[in-house]
Parts: structure tokens; sequence; C-alpha cells
């Protein structure tokens, strides 16, 4: 799974809302957060009610969607698409723990121990889908050697009864739009109809073969 981190780009932000005093950046006027700043911020929103409430609301407007969708006629099987990574499962604690810095050895300990908590707002939405009868499909850019482990997290995080778990083989070098889109393809050549695919990534969401989309917000890493 390829990370770039998003801590430079929300210090870009923050910066082009600062008001800087002309010729004072030696005097430390300007009101440009530093790295660990930004960091703390991330922390702030990410432990604080109103990321709670943003994810919440994205997939409301998701079960919105589809209590209206549904009373419609569906072609094919009616399907959802999940991402994991910050769509079902927050790793937020290995963020915090590892100073939001990336690496694979890390990462797969962390992955190890099956114990990434679930985004209660995408766990409802689940729920939802599952009493409406579609057929629910994970598409993550996890990989094989992560299937065993991703599923126990899943499980644990009250995720139960999924249709089919897709994860990248080994040593692919596909983009995460390139994968996400062409199982997509797959799927809708297989007879499903997604009429909602849901992640936290731009590219999750990219390449069509959905009816909708929604984006839940992360803060803390850029998947290209």
């Amino acid at each position: 799974m390829k990370f770039v981190h998003c801590l430079l780009f929300l210090g870009l932000s923050l910066a082009a809302q600062a008001q800087p005093v002309t010729n004072s950046f030696l005097k430390g006027e300007y009101a440009i957060p530093n790295v660990g700043a930004a960091k703390n911020l991330v922390r702030e929103y990410c432990r604080g009610p109103l990321y709670r409430d943003e994810v919440n609301y994205v997939t409301t407007k998701a079960r919105e969607y589809l209590e209206v969708r549904l009373q419609a006629p569906v072609d094919g099987k009616p399907a959802i698409v999940f991402d994991i990574d910050e769509t079902c499962l927050s790793n937020f604690p290995y963020m915090d723990e590892f100073d939001f810095a990336f690496q694979n050895g890390s990462w797969n300990a962390w992955i190890d121990k099956a114990a990434a908590p679930p985004l209660e707002g995408t766990v409802e939405l689940y729920k939802y889908a599952k009493t409406k009868g579609l057929a629910i499909i994970f598409i993550s850019g996890r990989n094989q050697m992560q299937r065993l482990q991703t599923e126990n997290n899943l499980r644990q995080a009250g995720f139960e009864g999924w249709t089919e778990l897709v994860l990248k083989d080994m040593g692919s070098t596909q983009t995460t739009v390139a994968f996400k889109s062409e199982n997509r393809k797959r799927l809708a050549q297989s007879g499903y109809n997604i009429l909602v695919n849901i992640g936290d990534q731009d590219s999750d969401l990219q390449g069509g073969y959905a009816e909708s989309t929604f984006k839940i917000p992360n803060p803390m890493y850029w998947v290209p």
C-alpha cells in the first residue's frame, strides 16, 4: 500500500490562508505552522468529534442515496463496493504511534495485529446494505499475504458476511485507479450493478463502473 503523506499539503493550505507581514519572516511573524504543529492538528482532528461527524455525514448520504435508488428497479445484482483502510478500518493508532511516518516493516506488523478500529459510520452503512440484500465487495490496496489478518480485523470490527474481498497480488505495480477500476469492470461484466462505491481516496473512486461515489475524509495520507 503506497502512502504519500498529506501533512505538507495541510501546511501549504494553512500557509495560503495565513496573512504574512512584509519582510517579517525572520521575526517569526508568519502564521505558518511547522510540521510538528501540522501533525498535531491532524491528531486533534482525528481524535475529536469533527472527524467522526464528517465520516458519518458521508456514510449517511450514501445510505440516503441507496434508500431512494432501491425504490426503482435495478438491472443486475445490486452491489456496494468498500475500500478498507480509512474507509472501514482506521489506522490512526498506527499513524499516531509512528508520528505519521510510513515504513513497510512497522506497517506489516500493524496489519498482523488485526487491531484497527472500525469507522462506526461505515459499519452502519455496511449493515444497512446487508439488510437490503446488496452484494458487499471490498476492493483494497492491501496485498494477498495480508488476507487472513484483514479478514480477522474486519470481522472483529463488525463487518460480517461480505461477498468478496479483492486484494492486490504480491509485487503488483498497478496504480490504485487501474487496479480498482479493473476489478469494478470485472464485477460489472459478471452481472453486478455497483450502486455505491465508497472510499477515502480519489483513486478509490476514479475509473467508472459505479453509479455513485462517496469520499470519506482522510487527512493523514494520499494514495495516487
